[in-house]
């Protein structure tokens, strides 16, 4: 009977701690998002424009990677500033450049995809600057933007450490045909399925063990 219940109370004491986990990463924010843009009102030739861009004081180190696109996507018109990689393939920001800024053909009337992955030491380093990822839309002549003609579409606020305040990342959409969703960390499955597995191995204990 001490051992039974010995064991049912370590049980409880873990799946306490891997839920507590839990809580703590998701008030903490996630870094990870999923970004779609519905073109479908539009049609022909455009642009998409990402942006990295530190604030005017120097701004702790930011990271931004992005992953997993879908569109249709066409070759890349100009690059520049501290941003490296390839689409469909994997883009990778710093914020270490003045203008960090990656220009894409695209042609209009689907959907576009991409998960963005946000990193650095401004989620632990004090800072009174941040860095801003954007995301716009323009016309063939690249002279127009599509959706929010004030510009981006989607704009990702990184702010860092700031007193006692957390670092922390706001995401804002400026038109209906753009939307953000939050993508879970491996960690945080990790720690939910733990969670999920020791409920359900306490359920089947319970039911074996006889009634006292």
């Amino acid at each position: 009977m001490f051992a039974t219940t010995l064991n049912r109370t370590l049980r409880h004491a873990v799946l306490a701690a891997l839920l507590a986990g839990s809580s703590s990463l998701a008030l903490a924010g996630p870094l990870s998002y999923h970004v779609e843009i519905d073109t479908s009102q539009f049609s022909g030739a455009g642009f998409l424009d990402f942006a990295f861009i530190a604030g005017n004081s120097p701004a702790p180190g930011a990271s931004a990677v992005l992953s997993n696109f879908s569109g249709a996507f066409g070759a890349l018109a100009s690059q520049e500033g501290n941003v490296s990689g390839s689409v469909p393939g994997t883009l990778t920001f710093g914020n270490s450049g003045a203008y960090n800024d990656w220009f894409h053909n695209v042609t209009l009337g689907g959907k576009f995809a991409f998960n963005v992955v946000f990193g650095g030491c401004f989620l632990n380093t004090a800072g009174n600057a941040g860095t801003t990822f954007g995301v716009g839309l323009l016309d063939a002549s690249a002279g127009s933007y599509l959706g929010n003609v004030n510009g981006n579409l989607v704009q990702f606020e990184l702010t860092p450490v700031n007193g006692g305040l957390p670092a922390s990342i706001a995401g804002s959409t400026y038109a209906s045909i753009a939307s953000i969703s939050a993508v879970p960390e491996a960690s945080e499955w990790m720690m939910l399925t733990g969670g999920l597995a020791l409920i359900g191995f306490a359920l089947r204990r319970r039911q074996r063990l006889p009634a006292a």
